[in-house]
């Protein structure tokens, strides 16, 4: 797909509008629909859901996931940078949206005119916040075992109870996340999970429990459904990603992202009127060449990779060292119909030849979500 079609093409042609930079992905809002409906027909009809797009949506963009997410009927949204909610709230979204650990008090202007619920870890942050404006909405943040932000289980209770007890503050809800460390094993999740029912149980004793506890993200709505509390805040899903070694719930999930894309900003044949043919794998005495308009300042990796390829035409293509910041060289040999302003594509099908995700995470030394987390906010994107 070019900016300026709809569908796939055999016959790419010259990049125009909407993407002017000649550089963007094509992001499937209907994958998130899909996802979403997966998820949302294997919880409890009272199980509400905040779909969590940190990292701006997982790249996918938070404010567009954000409205397909709402038209769907999600109840609320969990991000970690202010920036992200600031989209949401200026494209529409008028639900839930709960800030993780990341904003600071200094924030509370925005933080109020965007009716946003904060994290609170401790006691010192709960009267930092309340010190400097009252009537705050949060939720308790809970450290079972990730040795994140949160507060730990022995102190919980305790910070449950001082922000009950406070009149300007309104405690709308308790959460925590699995341990995701290197060292985490299969029965943790089980220790976590009884250390977070153990406060939930002492807070209901003491009339505090608040009325949203949360603890289940992408891993552990696919591995433990015995999870399920009042809410679950996943996103990898929602972007098509389990993060699941051994899933309980199989959803059928589809990827949003379907391509990176970018083009040919120039074409030549090597001659030897430019010297001697540098001495680096790929480069040959009158070779066709092609420069592409994507680098190592667009996420692609610093080194290129000894495999990497792209499309051209539908056909697979080299792409060679060195990466620059915002262009890659790519051997064009095999494709003598190329002209300027091409599409190449990095990642995607094309006249039914396709790089996938897998291919594309591998040979860029990092996972899905790890390519997910990779997309550059300035890169433009296509929605369909």
């Amino acid at each position: 797909m070019t900016p300026s079609s709809s569908s796939g093409t055999c016959h790419p042609g010259h990049i125009g509008d909407p993407a002017l930079r000649g550089s963007w992905y094509e992001i499937d809002l209907g994958a998130i629909r899909h996802n979403y409906r997966q998820l949302r027909a294997c919880l409890r009809p009272e199980v509400k859901i905040y779909a969590c797009l940190k990292r701006n949506g997982y790249g996918c963009g938070a404010a567009a996931v954000a409205a397909a997410l709402a038209s769907e009927g999600a109840h609320g949204f969990a991000v970690a940078s202010l920036l992200d909610a600031i989209s949401m709230r200026n494209t529409g979204i008028t639900g839930p949206i709960l800030l993780y650990p990341g904003a600071l008090p200094t924030a509370w202007p925005m933080i109020e005119a965007l009716d946003l619920t904060i994290s609170i870890s401790s006691i010192e942050e709960l009267e930092r916040w309340r010190a400097r404006r009252s009537n705050i909405r949060v939720f308790i943040k809970v450290d079972l075992g990730f040795f994140r932000a949160g507060a730990t289980p022995r102190e919980a209770v305790r910070l449950l109870a001082l922000a009950s007890a406070c009149r300007d503050v309104r405690l709308e809800g308790v959460y925590a996340h699995l341990s995701e460390l290197p060292t985490s094993k299969p029965s943790d999740a089980t220790d976590q999970f009884t250390r977070m029912l153990a406060i939930l149980k002492e807070a209901g004793a003491r009339g505090i429990r608040p009325e949203v506890a949360m603890i289940s993200s992408t891993e552990s709505v696919l591995a433990h459904p015995e999870m399920d509390l009042d809410a679950v805040d996943p996103g990898a899903l929602l972007v098509g990603l389990s993060e699941a070694a051994i899933p309980i719930r199989h959803l059928a999930l589809r990827p949003a992202l379907k391509t990176i894309s970018t083009s040919l900003v120039a074409v030549k044949h090597v001659d030897a009127s430019l010297g001697p043919v540098p001495e680096i794998p790929g480069f040959y005495a009158g070779m066709r060449l092609g420069v592409v308009n994507f680098g190592w300042g667009d996420g692609y990796p610093r080194k290129v990779p000894d495999k990497a390829q792209a499309l051209i035409g539908g056909k697979r293509v080299r792409l060679l060292p060195p990466a620059h910041l915002e262009h890659l060289r790519v051997d064009l040999t095999e494709v003598p119909d190329a002209r300027f302003g091409d599409q190449v594509v990095l990642l995607g099908r094309q006249c039914g030849e396709d790089i996938t995700h897998e291919e594309v995470a591998s040979l860029w030394g990092t996972d899905l979500v790890g390519l997910y987390g990779q997309l550059r906010d300035h890169v433009p994107r296509i929605y369909t």
